[in-house]
């Protein structure tokens, strides 16, 4: 087993270093290469869409087109979130961990949207269809959350992937100049 002397960690050390700056400067480049960059930002308005119904429905006079607008925005991105929707670029997901959540707000949204229609009638509808809001925004926050993980480890193999690979194309490329004394 080779043991490390100073002199080795210090080079590894200074090798690291650099190579993490390098990679950390084309950071830019890296958002554009993750294929769900946009289904993450429809779902980060997911929540969005969510407290402007819980708003519409908390207002005194109730905005009916405006809430039926917004719940017809909410099932038209979950749904592209879950199976794709090329109208509005979502991709649609295969990570077993995103289709689970993304499951389990769309069966509460569909429990919801009967509420949310029979919201328009009385005022105790309406606060029962506001906490039923409550518990979508709950889920669709940790299915946000999934979304940023996902993200970050893509950055973290890309990161990585990087620097491995400035280091074996350097080595390839490496040479050195002996002199031969006579």
């Amino acid at each position: 087993m080779k043991k490390f002397t100073r002199t080795n960690i210090i080079a590894l050390a200074l090798v690291l270093g650099t190579t993490t700056l390098f990679a950390s400067s084309d950071d830019y480049a890296l958002t554009e290469n993750y294929k769900l960059l946009n289904d993450m930002k429809l779902a980060q308005k997911q929540q969005a869409l969510i407290v402007s119904m819980g708003q519409t429905l908390e207002s005194e006079r109730l905005d009916v087109k405006a809430l039926k607008d917004a719940q017809i925005r909410f099932e038209q991105i979950l749904t592209g979130l879950d199976e794709g929707n090329s109208a509005i670029k979502l991709k649609g997901t295969s990570i077993p961990k995103i289709k689970a959540k993304l499951k389990e707000v769309k069966n509460l949204w569909n429990a919801e949207v009967k509420r949310l229609n029979g919201s328009l009638m009385s005022s105790d509808e309406r606060e029962d269809a506001i906490d039923g809001l409550n518990k979508i925004m709950v889920k669709m926050s940790q299915a946000v959350e999934i979304y940023n993980n996902s993200y970050s480890r893509f950055k973290q193999r890309s990161k990585l992937s990087s620097i491995v690979n400035r280091h074996i194309n350097a080595r390839k490329n490496q040479t050195f100049a002996l002199n031969i004394v006579k």
